[in-house]
This record gives structure tokens, sequence and C-alpha cells, in this order.
């Protein structure tokens, strides 16, 4: 698993504070097609592992309310209703891993694709600020923190 978008939150946050990073158009990459693409593709992911998630869990709960005979045979001195419980643990464990490698093979392509595009066609204001300005605000910062 890859944490892409933590240091770039911190870069944007903190350059927006010293006022030193390009004002971005967040509304203009929101409705770029590389976003677009990006979010329809993650939320699609996510409703499937839902209704899998959920499905599985309404399974187990009809078996629990409608089939307690059978819920209550015992495997190996085990009952199926606590084997069936545990699918859940195994199926939410199942669910993270594939979200894991579809976020690092699928999601984190597009999402590079959408900030390199973003940083090419909607950054705004590129130019630095003056060196003397730059100065000012560090000095001003450095005396009010001692």
């Amino acid at each position: 698993m890859s944490d892409r978008t933590a240091p770039d939150a911190a870069r944007a946050t903190s350059g927006a504070q010293d006022g030193d990073a390009a004002q971005v158009d967040w509304t203009r990459i929101e409705g770029s097609d590389e976003f677009r693409e990006l979010t329809r593709r993650r939320h699609g992911f996510i409703a499937v592992a839902a209704c899998v998630t959920f499905g599985a869990f309404l399974i187990y709960i009809a078996l629990a309310v409608l089939a307690t005979g059978f819920m209550g045979t015992t495997i190996g001195g085990v009952p199926i209703a606590w084997l069936v419980a545990m699918t859940q643990v195994f199926i939410t464990w199942g669910v993270t891993w594939t979200y894991l490698r579809q976020a690092d093979n699928v999601f984190a392509p597009l999402e590079e694709r959408a900030v390199e595009r973003a940083k090419a066609r909607f950054t705004v204001g590129d130019a630095p600020a003056a060196p003397a300005a730059r100065a000012e605000r560090t000095a001003a910062t450095e005396g009010s923190a001692r």
C-alpha cells in the first residue's frame, strides 16, 4: 500500500499558509476528465465491495433467524453459526486486501495522471513571491515563534 496523497496534502496546506504555493482552481480540477474517471472508478469499487460485504452479512442474519436448526449443528464441536460468523472476518480482510491492490494498481496511476494534468492545466499564478517579501514573512514567523 502506498500513501501518495499525504505528502501532497501537507505540501498544499503548508504552501497555502506561506503564500508561496500557486493558487489552484479546485473547481476546474473536479470537473476534469481525469479526476472524474478516478472518482468514478473508486465509487464503482466501493459500491461492489459494499454489496459483497452487506450481502454476506444479510445471508448470515437470515440463516441465524430462519435456520436455527442448521446454525446450531456442530462440526467437530464448533457450531456452524460460529463458522459462518467467522466468514465475515475473512470477507472483510478479503475486501480490504482487494481495495489495497486496487489503490496501488489502478487508483494511484489515475491519481498521478489527474495531478499531472491539473498541474499543467489548472494552476493559476505560477510566479513565485518576491524574495524580499518571503524574507519578511520568514522573519515575522520566526519572531512570533520565540
